[in-house]
């Protein structure tokens, strides 16, 4: 019940966020040519496809008592291929977002200038290669089990990998990466007086300061029970110690759903300008929904 009632509410709240903010930040011209809010776009589109890979098929496997992935061969591959991917596509975007604040505030000539969209054009590339390559190796080594009928890897080695995987690729490496570079951007707009002068958006870089906050918050219970169930991996376990570890990763593995969903209610709160941008996409589909076909 936890997975249905909470999960429903994460994946909903989430998809609808991330979908609205692919949608706004498009529309303007002037996120597009920002290389922070250009991460968050490739980031909003993965994080798309986590909520309907990863979270929605938790949801719907809850609602039908039957794991999806044991219905079909195709689907026990594509989704580990797709939920790692987004993922990391995800976190290292959200962490070259918090690298881009800490170069555009820096006093030094030089590091401002790699705050670039071309720059962010081809990190995003290098990533999405980088990313998509190797969850390549996720449809090789997922297979449903003539045994149990499970969706389940291959080897022992490659559990270990993926475990691993989880737990430093996509929950350690982030948070550290962004706590440091977060922390660092805070030192530089503590030397400048003007934020102004330098270009910088104000209310972006609080943005990505409570995006910081959220992704700590959001993926460090996750993080925290991957690496208990990689410390366990070789642990003779009961039935009710098996229960309620999977019952401890579904809820953490729900909630890390803050992680990615959250940034559009960030960016209603805390910007007047994407405000305006809702505001006027609301109206313009008030105004397209009132015409009526004259005959």
């Amino acid at each position: 019940m936890v997975v249905i009632y909470f999960g429903s509410f994460s994946t909903i709240v989430g998809l609808f966020g991330t979908v609205m903010q692919v949608f706004i930040l498009m529309a303007d011209r002037y996120y597009r040519q920002t290389p922070c809010t250009f991460y968050f776009i490739v980031a909003a589109i993965h994080e798309c496809g986590i909520f309907t890979t990863a979270y929605g098929q938790l949801v719907a496997s809850a609602l039908i008592r039957t794991d999806l992935g044991q219905l079909s061969i195709v689907w026990c591959k594509l989704r580990y291929f797709f939920i790692t991917s987004c993922c990391a596509m995800s976190s290292s975007c959200l962490c070259m977002a918090t690298i881009d604040q800490f170069f555009i505030t820096s006093q030094n000539a030089r590091i401002r200038q790699l705050s670039s969209i071309k720059n962010a054009y081809r990190v995003c590339l290098s990533f999405a290669i980088i990313w998509w390559l190797q969850g390549t190796l996720w449809i090789y080594s997922q297979n449903i089990s003539p045994i149990t009928g499970a969706c389940v890897r291959r080897s022992y080695n490659f559990a270990f990998y993926g475990i691993f995987f989880s737990c430093v690729v996509l929950c350690g490496l982030p948070c550290l990466i962004m706590t440091i570079f977060g922390l660092l951007a805070y030192r530089n707009i503590g030397k400048t007086i003007f934020l102004s002068r330098l270009g910088i958006d104000r209310q972006l870089v609080i943005v990505v300061f409570i995006q910081v906050v959220l992704t700590l918050v959001g993926l460090a219970p996750y993080g925290i029970n991957r690496v208990f169930l990689l410390i366990t991996l070789n642990f003779q376990k009961t039935a009710d110690e098996e229960v309620k570890e999977t019952l401890a990763s579904n809820i953490t593995y729900l909630f890390s759903a803050v992680a990615y969903g959250g940034r559009f209610y960030l960016l209603m709160c805390s910007s007047s300008r994407f405000r305006r941008m809702v505001k006027k996409l609301w109206l313009c589909g008030q105004r397209q929904g009132r015409i009526v076909p004259t005959i």
